[in-house]
């Protein structure tokens, strides 16, 4: 590294420091605003995520258009929603994977209260090794049983509803209605069956 000579007159005490030294490129800001044509993204993927979920801008409409397009937004995601769920039901590999899943946080539900029951045994007066390691292997059980399942449900059903989530998104608005009304009609079978056995 090279040092700066102590004879130069900016480097001596006492001077007074004429002329303007250069701002960095990094400190540098627009002039003006940027045009109507012109797309500003947002530079952190966090505020990007953000722009994206809040959709289209809603800055300079009046209050009823704002309600109007966010009563819109909302109606279209209960639509998507909807299909995703019925496309997801129509599904064995989800259905079974589903099962798994539940299988997991019963298991996790049952260590839980199993080790309360021993606690509370515990404090009741009942003593010995075999409650206490039996504690133990009910909390891990618990603990295992539902960290399995969040894991489970990250790596194997999470991907199918993505998948299905996207396909959905990518139809066009008669498909939706198609599959829509199929789900309603569904239902209302489902309903009727259950008045007739009632």
């Amino acid at each position: 590294m090279s040092q700066r000579s102590p004879m130069n007159k900016r480097n001596q005490p006492g001077t007074e420091r004429t002329g303007m030294a250069r701002k960095s490129a990094s400190s540098a800001k627009p002039a003006r605003a940027a045009a109507s044509s012109v797309r500003v993204v947002p530079a952190s993927s966090k505020d990007r995520r953000k722009k994206i979920e809040q959709g289209e801008s809603l800055a300079g409409l009046s209050k009823e258009e704002k309600r109007a397009r966010r009563a819109e937004r909302r109606e279209l995601e209960d639509r998507i929603e909807t299909c995703v769920n019925y496309l997801l039901k129509q599904q064995p590999q989800y259905q079974s994977r589903r099962k798994a899943y539940w299988c997991f946080l019963g298991a996790a539900g049952a260590g839980f209260v199993l080790a309360l029951l021993m606690i509370t045994l515990v404090s009741a007066g009942v003593t010995g090794s075999f409650m206490e390691i039996g504690m133990l292997v009910c909390v891990a059980l618990a603990y295992a049983g539902l960290i399995g399942g969040l894991i489970f449900d990250f790596v194997r059903i999470r991907p199918i509803r993505n998948e299905v989530r996207a396909t959905v998104e990518g139809m066009s608005d008669s498909r939706m209605d198609a599959i829509l009304q199929r789900a309603a009609e569904e239902s209302a079978a489902k309903r009727e069956k259950k008045k007739k056995r009632g």
